[in-house]
């Protein structure tokens, strides 16, 4: 799936989540949107597609506060040992053993009642044929979460910026191009903006480390001075402060006539 490798910049990516409110507003979207599912469920069957190291759903798990008995976790997660971590992580969470995509069987478990894809989709190799799969496995009464930055994104910006140094269009998809694909499908689309902060010290090497996270190898190919600078209309005092936002969609499917 990932066209970008996580691995090696996962020390920076963690700087990244470390100093944003990202996660933490992210969380509420998505409690807000889940709020009274469980109820009267004996069964949850939740698939996070491109988990990382479970952190992230670990804070949604907190929010939601679902039945141990009640949730069966599926996991998908390109770098391997991030997937363990999160397994490990998340395993209080359910009284159930923890899934992965890659080895359930599609006959014991054809579709999931809440797929939540956060901030992933940006590096699938194919959106289209992605999403067609992900839809494939919602359950007819479920819910597919999902947050991607669009081009009005702060961070975004610094990659329009870098890869126009380069020559090239943004290699990744973003919001817009999600938004683009689910309206070509009969399913149920409610929008919603999650604003967040980024707020670090402001040195080069910081500043290394958000780019780094970034563009990953493609950064060594871009001009170093002109992309630092770009985060200077955000110095306040002597930390970078960068406000911004992420687009929320809830999916449903559309019920068969």
């Amino acid at each position: 799936m990932a066209t970008k490798d996580f691995g090696v910049i996962e020390t920076d990516y963690a700087f990244f989540m470390s100093h944003a409110t990202e996660a933490k507003s992210d969380v509420e979207e998505y409690a807000r949107k889940l709020v009274g599912f469980g109820n009267g469920r004996s069964d949850i069957h939740l698939l996070d597609f491109g988990c990382g190291t479970g952190e992230f759903s670990r804070q949604l798990l907190d929010a939601l506060a679902w039945p141990k008995a009640s949730l069966y976790l599926t996991l998908f997660e390109p770098v391997d040992h991030q997937q363990e971590i999160a397994a490990k992580r998340l395993s209080c969470y359910s009284d159930h053993a923890i899934a992965s995509l890659g080895e359930a069987s599609y006959d014991q478990r054809p579709t999931f009642d809440v797929i939540l894809s956060n901030h992933v989709l940006y590096y699938a190799e194919n959106l289209g044929q992605t999403i067609d799969q992900l839809l494939e496995r919602l359950h007819p009464e479920g819910k597919m979460l999902l947050a991607m930055a669009g081009h009005e994104n702060a961070l975004i910006k610094l990659w329009k910026v870098g890869f126009d140094l380069l020559n090239q269009p943004i290699p990744y998809y973003v919001a817009e191009d999600v938004a683009e694909n689910l309206a070509s499908h009969d399913v149920r689309i409610e929008m919603s903006l999650s604003h967040y902060q980024l707020r670090f010290p402001d040195s080069e090497e910081n500043r290394w480390k958000i780019l780094r996270f970034l563009f990953g190898d493609y950064l060594r190919k871009i001009p170093r001075e002109e992309l630092l600078q770009e985060f200077d209309p955000y110095v306040e005092d002597d930390h970078i402060a960068i406000n911004t936002f992420s687009e929320h969609f809830l999916v449903e499917l559309n019920a068969k006539a």
